[in-house]
């Protein structure tokens, strides 16, 4: 039996290892808050991202944002992200500013939930750190970069269970290319939520990244963990 157990820690050791040398490979984690206010729901949010597994951070960020209910199973929101996030070409971190409006309905048939959330979101991209051989600054092709969110949302309710499994599909549509609007990422997830008290929810969960427009695999593949206060 021992030898069995040192086997497959020896064996989760060099997965992982493996994974820690490939960039497709990453994590995120999150912390949020979150009132409600009546038809209000304000929240704010901390998430890291990293690629390598865990040896390099690609993305760090700070959110807040605030939805209202405007009927039952619908409401419409808003929310900011200041970013600093790395360029692959230049090796060095940019600030990124990210503005959002969403309108989300929701729909319960049973302990089966779907929900379907529409998001446009611009992103204004600091180039000053951009700076080619010559000395000029290497501008973004589109800055800023406006995108269309559409992301699909399945969870089930297990009856005496305090994990609910949620199954989500996102896609990303540019709106502002010069060179042609179209689907340029598309995203599945399969999350675990665990509610550890009436205002203390876990999730885990597992992410794919499929970029639509070009061979890109950097953070394809993400393991990701989440802590959410509720009051």
């Amino acid at each position: 039996m021992n030898q069995k157990v040192i086997t497959l820690l020896l064996s989760i050791i060099l997965t992982a290892s493996i994974f820690a040398q490939s960039e497709s490979y990453g994590t995120w984690t999150a912390l949020s808050v979150e009132k409600k206010l009546n038809k209000w729901d304000i929240s704010a949010e901390t998430e890291l991202r990293t690629v390598y597994l865990t040896r390099l951070v690609e993305r760090i960020s700070l959110g807040v944002g605030a939805d209202y209910g405007i009927m039952k199973g619908l409401k419409i929101g808003a929310g900011y992200q200041l970013m600093s996030k790395l360029d692959t070409k230049y090796l060095n971190y940019q600030l990124r500013n990210r503005f959002n409006v969403s309108t989300t309905g929701k729909l319960k048939l049973n302990d089966l939930t779907l929900s379907l959330r529409e998001r446009i979101q611009i992103t204004t991209k600091d180039e000053s750190k951009r700076i080619r051989e010559n000395g000029t600054i290497d501008d973004y092709k589109v800055n800023p970069e406006w995108s269309w969110r559409n992301r699909l949302q399945m969870s089930y309710n297990i009856p005496n269970f305090k994990i609910t499994p949620t199954l989500t599909v996102e896609t990303f549509y540019q709106l502002n290319n010069p060179d042609g609007n179209e689907f340029d990422n598309i995203r599945y997830t399969l999350a675990f939520d665990y509610k550890i008290k009436k205002k203390h929810i876990v999730e885990i969960y597992g992410l794919i990244n499929s970029a639509l427009d070009s061979d890109d695999a950097f953070g394809k593949y993400i393991l990701g963990a989440a802590y959410k206060y509720s009051f």
